[in-house]
């Protein structure tokens, strides 16, 4: 599952390629994972796309006059291909902007959801972005007693703090045992908040030293192709 820096990547690379550029066709291959009021040609062709930010495990298209929130969900993955290239059997969605690059959403198990033109639900409850924030210590404590709820679930729980996946969770935690917030040691508190913020080692956060790898599996980053 996508988590924040993974989704950070994708908003970027996508930003980079094609704000600005206006869609001049839409390609549907699989329509259930769209949730649209009007079939989504209708309501994307002919717009230009102006931003492209991420809130929690969200993306967001701004278009003219119209936005696109997408949940990749557990597989849900972006691709920017020249259009004529072939697309792989998992492709949901593609989009053509024109100078010939197609924005394609592949998910293999269709569980994410793309919302185009509605509300997409459990947007509006997401707590700050694990990326970005700004608590002390003493302020995360504070919080983390209040929901009494096992660390690595708290984690994962959106509405305290969006964007942390199990893979994160479980690292920040440091345990998968039934510790809960509440009870948890100054040491724990502390490896948890200092795991959500960007290093002030370089100006740079730690995703982007690491070329695309996860800083603390070393993993390679998934979610855009």
């Amino acid at each position: 599952m996508p988590e924040w820096p993974e989704l950070r990547v994708m908003q970027e690379r996508i930003a980079d390629a094609l704000v600005g550029k206006k869609v001049v066709a839409v390609r549907v291959g699989d329509p259930v994972v769209l949730r649209a009021e009007k079939p989504v040609d209708e309501l994307l062709v002919g717009r230009t796309l102006r931003t492209v930010t991420h809130h929690g495990k969200f993306l967001v298209f701004g278009f003219d006059g119209l936005e696109m929130t997408v949940n990749p969900m557990l597989a849900g993955i972006f691709s920017l291909q020249p259009v004529g290239a072939k697309a792989t059997k998992d492709t949901r969605l593609r989009l053509e902007f024109e100078g010939g690059t197609e924005l394609r959403y592949r998910d293999d198990v269709r569980m994410g959801k793309v919302y185009v033109g509605l509300d997409a639900p459990g947007y509006e409850d997401l707590g700050p972005d694990a990326g970005t924030l700004t608590w002390t210590e003493s302020e995360f404590s504070a919080r983390a007693k209040a929901k009494r709820s096992e660390v690595r679930n708290l984690l994962q729980d959106q509405t305290f703090v969006s964007g942390i996946g199990n893979a994160y969770a479980t690292r920040s935690s440091g345990t998968r045992s039934s510790i809960r917030s509440d009870a948890s040691a100054r040491s724990r508190r502390t490896r948890c908040i200092g795991s959500t913020r960007p290093s002030g080692r370089s100006s740079r956060p730690a995703w982007r030293r690491s070329r695309g790898r996860c800083p603390r599996s070393s993993a390679r980053s998934r979610g855009l192709t």
